[in-house]
């Protein structure tokens, strides 16, 4: 009897060596084929809030609007990730309401949606500057584009493409999760290969490695099993500094 693959996710999340706490957030849902990271926003009063409110109300939302018929076969997958993230958007928006004090909050999304785990298709969302990266053939790759500032003006060849992480426009972002009474996520499907891996990473991780360092990090111990290689990247990040939470997801097909 033949075993169907199926794709799973693990993952970790640590502080940093600068930060007093925490205001990253993820989700592992290997049966729902759903894995979320969410960075409550630097600076802002109820990050941690925030990012755990949108987790919890994307899965939530997912869960009960998912269509009955056939998971296989579905043209509704993005109108339904991109409601899933504004329903999150309006919760945030409400609690702040409701409690003056989380007014300014809001959080970074990124996620992967696969309708199907058995099969090689992923639907990808991201609002901010949380990360998706495709790891294929040893070789690194994004799959999303940040909503930051730098971002724009490279885009726009304001800036060069080698402007480093540390560039005070890095971190200035165009979209957030809670931030405004809209929101704008950026949704694509991708077919994968069951020999690809997908990392998602908070900002952390961006501040202190480029790609081809994370990729580097990955590649030392190429044995290694995902949650290994999640601790080694969280390790990499503190042991340059840490200067922000970083969390670290890896999703692939066992």
């Amino acid at each position: 009897m033949s075993i169907t693959n199926q794709w799973k996710g693990v993952g970790l999340t640590h502080v940093g060596r600068v930060r007093a706490t925490n205001q990253d957030t993820f989700l592992i849902d290997n049966t729902l084929g759903l894995w979320i990271v969410a960075d409550g926003m630097g600076g802002h009063a109820g990050g941690d809030v925030a990012s755990q409110l949108a987790i919890e109300t994307i899965q939530q939302y997912i869960v009960k609007n998912i269509p009955s018929k056939s998971r296989t076969n579905s043209e509704d997958w993005e109108p339904l990730l991109t409601s899933a993230v504004v329903q999150a958007n309006a919760t945030i928006r409400q609690r702040g309401k409701a409690e003056p004090k989380l007014k300014s909050m809001g959080t970074t999304v990124v996620l992967v949606f696969m309708p199907n785990i058995t099969k090689n298709e992923a639907y990808i969302l991201h609002v901010g500057d949380s990360r998706a990266y495709l790891l294929r053939d040893q070789q690194i790759s994004a799959l999303t584009s940040d909503h930051t500032l730098l971002e724009e003006r490279i885009q726009v060849g304001l800036l060069p493409r080698s402007t480093p992480p540390s560039h005070q426009l890095a971190h200035v972002l165009t979209r957030g999760v809670g931030v405004e009474s809209t929101v704008e996520p950026e949704v694509a499907q991708h077919l994968l290969q069951p020999t690809d891996a997908i990392l998602l990473c908070s900002d952390g991780l961006i501040k202190m490695m480029d790609d081809e360092q994370i990729l580097g990090v990955l590649q030392k111990n190429p044995t290694q099993t995902g949650q290994e290689q999640c601790q080694a990247l969280v390790d990499e990040a503190n042991e340059l500094g840490g200067k922000d939470n970083t969390t670290v997801l890896h999703i692939q097909s066992r």
